[in-house]
């Protein structure tokens, strides 16, 4: 029953732990936001400068499974190639091992009890500051995080006995389990997988190990062995995140399975020797079994082994970076499909990229682009159908048409659901701000979609009539009125890729005004069309009611997709149209912008 009890309290003090190193991990991700993503773009330099931003950002936000999650969403991006992504998860494994010297500096030297709860209720309390101390309580939720870590930490301490590891039955079990041979290193290289693997959390397991080893109940080289599990374990994470990824994400993961594992192979192999080093390398003996060195000495032992692992593997393996990759390619082979989604599938957020909400936002922007890509291509084929006389090339154009369509209408949906599951994670307020933002950009361009669709049925419908229903100058008033709306569409793309985080410089409001310029040709441009024709009717060209009535739409439609580009820049740019023209009229009497702040 005893033996139940402090299982169960060394339990409890792991969840304590575990939940303040999210906390901790979601406060510092808020702290860095988009810094996180210009940190990674390191990463396109050389592999050195891939590492150092692995390792720096893991230092930052203190979770290597965090970041191996970016990595792999950035490799299904598109954002880093395989080699990029395989250097930012070397540097990932070198930035995770801070945690081991956190804990080891404050949790064994220090007693916890005297900050941990002052800590926890100045990191809560500040979270309720105004908004305008927006930096303090993100600081402040770090904060509550470290606080809590270090409690959950006090708690496993506590929870074991001064005299547990005296115990003859705990001395008679552990003495099956040290690494004395081949048979026992694997088996506790293999418990330490398994652990990491069921708590998703290398450090979890790590303070696990730190805490055992400093109540005597485990020897150094046993916690080494187990240092070397936890290596391996914590690949997983990048590996479930890369389910359903593209085929780069899925080898970059696999890399990092291989790299840890091809890493713990040497180290077994000479599995003594290294242990040697580590003593001979960090101050004190880790053999002694007095209070005081299970405190102060072994934490550090330990530490210091995990450390020089993750560093000399990645010092041994860098410069065999490619041929790391080249195996990567043998597990994971090429096909000739590769790469190749389905249209209305996301390509960008296919990934479990709302463990980190924060950049989610960011890569949802690039999704919103492609998106936005289908619109212009389905602007493209209309066209070309109003220039075409073949009759067989018209019925393929109308059909990509539509097409493009149902297209923006299923990526309108998965792109919203995706926007809603990650609105409901804990999301900064800016981030909130821009989600919206983000569900306003795509009902925009999916309404852009529905004019196109229209303008495709009404082409479709009138095409080949006897008599023609247009005439030679009616179908190249519409190709002016389509090029014009194809104009708008680039310049609108160009908006949202080149302007991540707008203020009011004079390029953005160079680029505004411009978009307010080519709104008013366009409208312009619809009504001196529409009268011109109706000039043409009234001295004497033929023309049915129906076929004046699919004119003016085919107009009025190629006009609302102007006004749906312009609600789009304006929530983007932050501006508004009266600002560049103050006697501008409402854009077809649709609303503005749903949300006062920038789009980022």
């Amino acid at each position: 029953m005893n033996t139940v009890l402090i299982t169960l309290n060394v339990l409890g003090g792991l969840a304590v732990f575990l939940y303040g190193m999210k906390i901790m991990s979601d406060g510092l991700q808020k702290m860095a936001g988009v810094k996180m993503r210009q940190m990674l773009s390191i990463a396109t330099t050389n592999r050195i400068a891939a590492t150092f931003s692995g390792m720096l950002v893991t230092s930052i936000i203190q979770s290597s499974s965090a970041t191996t999650v970016m990595v792999v969403g950035f490799a299904s991006a598109g954002l880093l190639n395989l080699y990029q992504s395989l250097g930012v998860i070397f540097g990932a494994n070198i930035g995770t091992t801070m945690t081991a010297w956190i804990v080891s500096l404050f949790g064994f030297k220090i007693q916890i009890s005297l900050f941990a709860l002052p800590v926890i209720a100045i990191g809560f309390f500040c979270q309720f500051l105004p908004s305008k101390w927006v930096a303090v309580r993100r600081a402040a939720e770090g904060l509550f995080g470290f606080g809590l870590l270090f409690l959950g930490l006090d708690i496993m301490k506590n929870a074991i006995p001064a005299d547990f590891a005296q115990s003859p039955f705990v001395v008679e079990w552990l003495s099956k389990f040290t690494p004395d041979s081949a048979l026992t290193l694997i088996l506790l290289i293999f418990t330490g997988t398994i652990l990491t693997m069921i708590l998703q959390s290398s450090s979890a397991v790590m303070a696990m190990t730190l805490t055992c080893a400093a109540a005597g109940i485990i020897n150094f080289p046993t916690a080494c062995a187990l240092v070397l599990g936890e290596n391996i374990g914590t690949t997983i994470t990048a590996n479930l995140a890369a389910l359903g990824a593209t085929k780069t994400a899925q080898r970059a993961a696999m890399g990092h399975f291989l790299f840890n594992f091809i890493g713990v192979i040497w180290v077994s192999l000479i599995f003594k020797h290294f242990i040697a080093l580590i003593d001979w390398l960090v101050p004190g003996s880790p053999y002694m079994t007095d209070p005081e060195t299970l405190n102060s000495v072994l934490p550090y032992h330990i530490s210091a082994f995990h450390t020089v692992f993750n560093v000399l593997n990645t010092i041994i393996m860098l410069p065999l970076l490619k041929q790391l990759a080249k195996l990567t390619l043998l597990i994971i082979p090429k096909t000739k499909r590769e790469d190749k989604h389905q249209d209305s599938e996301l390509v960008y957020l296919n990934t479990r990229f709302n463990q980190t909400p924060e950049l989610a936002v960011l890569t949802a922007r690039k999704e919103v682009e492609r998106m936005m890509s289908f619109v212009s291509k389905l602007t493209d084929k209309l066209l070309h159908a109003l220039k075409t006389d073949d009759n067989k090339l018209f019925e393929r154009l109308i059909s990509d048409a539509k097409d493009a369509e149902k297209t923006t209408d299923v990526l309108e949906h998965k792109i919203n659901s995706y926007l809603t599951q990650m609105s409901h994670g804990n999301l900064s307020r800016h981030a909130v701000a821009q989600t919206v933002a983000l569900f306003d950009l795509t009902n925009s361009i999916e309404g852009m979609g529905d004019c196109g669709e229209k303008i495709a049925k009404i082409l479709e419908k009138f095409h080949n009539t006897n008599p023609p229903s247009f005439n030679e100058k009616d179908l190249q008033n519409m190709e002016s009125m389509a090029r014009k709306t194809k104009e708008i569409i680039r310049n609108t793309r160009e908006v949202i890729l080149q302007f991540p985080n707008p203020h009011r410089t004079g390029e953005a409001e160079n680029m505004f005004k411009a978009a307010v310029k080519n709104e008013n040709e366009l409208n312009a441009m619809r009504k001196t069309l529409r009268e011109e024709r109706n000039v043409r009717i009234s001295q004497g060209q033929q023309a049915t009611p129906s076929s004046i009535t699919a004119y003016g739409d085919i107009l009025n439609n190629f006009e609302r997709m102007g006004d749906y580009a312009m609600r789009i820049t304006e929530t983007i740019l932050h501006m508004k149209a009266e600002e560049a023209q103050p006697d501008m009229k409402s854009l077809s009497g649709m609303p503005g912008p749903v949300s006062d702040q920038p789009l980022a």
